[in-house]
């Protein structure tokens, strides 16, 4: 509980840095104002190197996210609501996007739950959603590597050794990875604010572009 607590803090410290950052920064011509993302601004930083396998069995790692800007969120296959729901919203995000620029977002889904979200079963799930969509994972000291950076919480919480029916505690909020394969910013995903993610994304990837 406390480290969900101290995540909860954390989250709100972002979102506070970046409401600052957006007042700052508002007349420049390199920033925008958005609607729904909060943008790290100068606490934006380098992702480290990091190694996932994703649903075609092929390695994940900083090199793919280079040049696009990239939507990632933390779950697992068996979650009842929280990631077949943000999922489903990225779909929707994507598909408002000007079709001249969906190409430039990529929409990965990682699971902290290797045990059971084997490649194949990722796959499955995958297909649900949006065949572009790419979901990942790894064993969970290299899984720490990037939830770390990206202060993403998840912790397995089994009632027994052989407990197979458990259930993992994530973070639900999706991370935003600029061009430069930098954690730039970060959003709760709703429907009611699937339109607002959308735009934030195209005036982000157009002001990328003219500069």
């Amino acid at each position: 509980m406390k480290k969900f607590l101290a995540q909860a803090l954390y989250v709100l410290v972002l979102i506070y840095a970046g409401f600052c950052h957006s007042a700052e920064v508002a007349s420049s011509s390199k920033f925008l104002e958005t609607e729904v993302i909060t943008l790290l601004g100068s606490e934006t930083r380098v992702l480290p190197e990091f190694e996932l396998i994703d649903h075609h069995q092929t390695i994940l790692g900083k090199d793919r996210l280079s040049g696009k800007w990239n939507l990632m969120f933390f779950g697992f296959t068996n979650c009842p609501d929280v990631c077949p729901t943000t999922l489903s919203e990225m779909n929707n995000v994507v598909s408002r996007i000007p079709a001249k620029l969906r190409d430039e977002v990529k929409v990965y889904f990682v699971s902290v739950d290797p045990a059971r979200d084997k490649p194949e079963s990722l796959a499955a799930y995958m297909s649900y959603f949006n065949p572009d969509f790419t979901a990942a994972t790894a064993d969970l000291d290299k899984l720490k590597i990037l939830t770390s950076a990206l202060g993403v919480s998840h912790k397995i919480k089994k009632k027994s050794e052989g407990d197979l029916a458990y259930t993992v505690d994530h973070s639900g909020y999706v991370v935003l990875i600029d061009p430069n394969v930098q954690y730039a910013g970060l959003f709760f995903s709703d429907r009611d604010s699937v339109e607002a993610v959308a735009r934030d994304l195209t005036n982000l990837i157009t002001q990328n572009n003219v500069d």
